[in-house]
């Protein structure tokens, strides 16, 4: 995980070789309420969120640039498999 002293939360880090690629997909029209538990910095142009909702958990990223924002979401699993691929994402093992 890279530390920079500047920011609170937490940065993805670079991807490393052999990392596992995630499946984004667009969310649905529909709002669903989740629990967001965990994020990175909000300094990037992406950030991501481990989210709870429905008795699953997933991750959610959203790109920001110059047209505005983009949101993108994993597939749902159980929260401690979630919580597995988020610190994946953290330490660069996964995108």
């Amino acid at each position: 995980m890279e530390i920079i002293t500047d920011c609170i939360s937490p940065h993805v880090g670079k991807v490393r070789e052999g990392y596992m690629r995630l499946v984004w997909r667009e969310t649905s029209k529909i709002k669903e309420r989740a629990r967001v538990v965990a994020w990175s910095c909000h300094c990037r142009s992406a950030v991501y969120e481990l989210c709870r909702a429905g008795g699953q958990s997933y991750i959610r990223r959203t790109d920001y640039d110059e047209k505005g924002e983009t949101v993108y979401e994993t597939y749902r699993w159980s929260f401690i498999k979630a919580s597995e691929v988020w610190a994946a994402l953290l330490e660069g093992r996964t995108v």
